[in-house]
């Protein structure tokens, strides 16, 4: 006897089948959607100079896949009403509703009579066998969907074979932005250093790490290859202003002074002499402020005054504040004034101290600066152009083929060899051999027969009473009056500082003149 649950497992098979074609269709749909949009992405990243080779392929697949993958599963997911199939599938394999209508009077039985339901419950499950679901529900995809995303696959293709320029250029700017990251944890490293470095005053380690702070703030607004290479040039010559231009020749005479200091056995001075000659100055004051001239004999007495004479001596031109202490303390021992000389070392002290702070100062931002300058130079190259000191280079070059071009040309009666810039001879020079002329060859006139006033020219005569000709720029003109500038300047800089900004970026503007016309116009920003 048929039962509901036989009719019940032939509509699940068929639901199977219909969810299997829905998740097909929406697959394929999904596979259109997940195409069109990395299409765009893919674009709108090409076009910004964002996306690699492989990326842009990495893009494409993952967004078709996982699009066409979700879509799939969730249509065949989808809830589906069992008595709405049943009507669905009585007229897509013609039953004449009798599986819906079985479905029903099952559900509804005790308004009907049995034998009414086992009838057409027998009847529906007897029609059902006969249906073949691989004919009557065959697997469809629609043939505009396909076209569709053959044509997008086709796109794409086309974009992967021939934008080869967009990838190149995504791929300077992959290196450009790894060149400015690599900067920019390279200025985090040096605030790191200028905040841990003893030998500087808090004053000085704000003064050295603003102007790096301001390039990290820069770096991050604008990464582009101009903008990172102008930030870093600039910071680099702020920092370089803060440096001594006499730091070496101080450090020199200090290391003189130190020396001298440090001659002689058993010398009080000599570890004072020998940490300043090292350069460790706050060690070297230390040890000098601390110096006990109570215990020292006479012969120590005048040797220990030669000494701070001679180290006066040695930084009297580069630190005359200094040098003059030295001398006091030197004078005061002469005359035996231990306490004074005691004070006027004391003196010393302080300023070698202070000195050494301005060193370090000095030698921080002359470093600081200098691997700023090198790290424009690194962004640079990374974007393709050259670093400053190739770009000097070329010029020189340049000018030396220029140069030769001129003197080449001068000679106009050498050999056509010579002239030609051809490569010099391997035969060595001859001995004894007299000066040659130097390319002077006698001047040659150019005479203009149809010069005015020559020979054979026309004669020309001017009017002599004014009546007979006029006088052309003569007449009654107004006076000039005073007046200004119509147009606000604050209003028309930005579009002169735009154009100038555009003639950068496109490489317009040689690199040597780049800073040049960079400091012009900001020193004109109002």
């Amino acid at each position: 006897m048929a039962t509901i649950t036989d009719l019940s497992q032939t509509l699940s098979g068929w639901l199977r089948r219909l969810r299997l074609q829905r998740a097909l269709t929406w697959g394929l749909r999904g596979l259109v959607f997940g195409l069109a949009l990395s299409l765009v992405l893919g674009a709108a990243g090409l076009f910004q100079a964002k996306l690699l080779r492989e990326e842009f392929l990495a893009l494409i697949i993952s967004s078709a896949i996982f699009i066409s993958l979700v879509m799939g599963v969730a249509a065949y997911l989808w809830p589906i009403q069992k008595i709405k199939a049943a009507r669905y599938f009585d007229l897509a394999f013609r039953l004449g509703e009798r599986v819906s209508t079985a479905l029903e009077l099952s559900q509804d039985g005790l308004k009907s009579s049995s034998e009414l339901i086992c009838r057409q419950l027998e009847d529906a499950i007897s029609a059902s066998r006969r249906v073949k679901p691989g004919r009557d529900l065959p697997f469809r995809l629609q043939k505009t969907e396909g076209i569709l995303a053959l044509a997008l696959v086709l796109l794409i293709g086309v974009i992967w074979f021939r934008g080869e320029t967009w990838f190149q250029a995504a791929r300077q700017a992959r290196v450009i932005q790894q060149a400015v990251a690599e900067e920019t944890a390279q200025i985090e490293e040096i605030i790191s250093q200028i905040e841990s470095n003893p030998a500087l005053s808090e004053e000085q380690k704000e003064m050295l790490t603003a102007p790096l702070e301001e390039a990290l703030q820069g770096l991050e607004e604008n990464p582009s290859l101009e903008g990172s290479v102008s930030m870093l040039s600039s910071t680099g010559e702020k920092l370089d202003a803060l440096s001594e231009p006499q730091a070496e020749q101080v450090a020199e005479a200090l290391k003189e002074a130190g020396n001298r200091l440090a001659e002689g056995q058993g010398n009080p001075l000599q570890s004072a002499g020998e940490k300043l000659a090292e350069g460790d100055y706050a060690s070297a004051a230390s040890d000098l402020a601390n110096l006990d001239l109570s215990n020292l004999s006479a012969e120590e007495t005048q040797k220990l005054a030669d000494q701070l004479q001679s180290a006066a001596d040695a930084v009297q031109s580069t630190n005359p504040q200094l040098a003059s202490e030295l001398n006091d303390a030197a004078e005061a021992l002469r005359n035996g004034d231990t306490d004074a000389a005691q004070e006027a070392l004391q003196r010393a002290a302080d300023s070698l101290a202070k000195t050494g702070q301005q060193m370090a100062f000095s030698q921080t931002a002359k470093q600081a600066a200098g691997q700023l300058e090198e790290g424009a130079g690194q962004v640079l190259a990374a974007g393709g152009g050259q670093s400053p000191n190739s770009g000097t280079a070329g010029e020189s070059n340049q000018g030396g083929e220029n140069a030769g071009e001129s003197g080449s040309g001068s000679g106009s009666e050498g050999s056509d060899e010579s002239a030609s810039g051809g490569d010099a001879s391997d035969s060595p020079i001859a001995q004894n051999n007299g000066a040659g002329d130097g390319g002077e060859v006698p001047y040659e006139q150019i005479y203009a027969p149809s010069l005015l006033g020559g020979e054979g020219g026309p004669d020309v005569q001017l009017p002599t009473d004014g009546q007979d000709g006029e006088t052309i720029g003569e007449g009654q003109t107004t006076e000039a009056q005073p007046g200004e500038s119509l147009v606000p300047y604050n209003e028309v800089f930005s579009q002169y500082n735009e154009a100038n900004q555009r003639a950068i970026e496109n490489g317009s503007i040689p690199f040597q003149f780049m800073q040049i016309i960079r400091n012009y116009f900001d020193s004109l920003k109002p």
